[in-house]
């Protein structure tokens, strides 16, 4: 009577804790304080993180923020062990001088708003781009060239983390 009690509670616990080690599809959680939506998209949306605005390499007359796309289905990259990309962070530099734009770096990541573990990264290089004024990219390479460069934070240290698939160029 006892062998198949302690036979099924091993298999209980067993089947229990082999699940507790199974990464779940990412549940967006609410958007941080200092994170502004941009545009509202059947696949996602697109978001400019005001937390992160700086100078870049220390030039008075350029201004550095992510753009962060969290994406609304999450999309699974690899099996096993289950690995999904949940949203992507991009470095985006303007010029304040000449209304210009560079697309630097994107991450993919396993968490909403750019969080969670680094999957996979794309290292663009930067080509300049004109931008409207009346874009979004406009409106907000308008705002932070507003700011004074004195009163903005360092440039955030450059993401050296290795991610879990690695690099890629597209």
């Amino acid at each position: 009577m006892m062998k198949p009690f302690v036979l099924c509670l091993t298999l209980a616990l067993l089947t229990g804790c082999s699940s507790l080690n199974q990464p779940k599809k990412p549940t967006p959680g609410p958007r941080p304080d200092g994170i502004v939506i941009l545009l509202n998209d059947p696949s996602g949306n697109v978001y400019t993180d005001l937390r992160t605005v700086s100078t870049w390499q220390g030039n008075p007359h350029l201004r550095r923020f992510y753009l962060i796309s969290n994406y609304n289905e999450p999309r699974r990259v690899r099996d096993n062990p289950p690995v999904y990309i949940a949203s992507s962070r991009v470095i985006n530099v303007v010029n304040c001088d000449t209304h210009q734009r560079a697309v630097f770096e994107r991450i993919y990541f396993s968490d909403y708003w750019g969080e969670g573990e680094a999957i996979a990264k794309r290292g663009a290089v930067g080509q300049w781009e004109s931008y409207p004024e009346e874009s979004l990219i406009g409106i907000v390479a308008g705002m932070t060239c507003q700011i004074k460069p004195e009163r903005l934070k360092p440039e955030p240290a450059k993401d050296t983390r290795p991610t879990l698939l690695g690099g890629f160029d597209a």
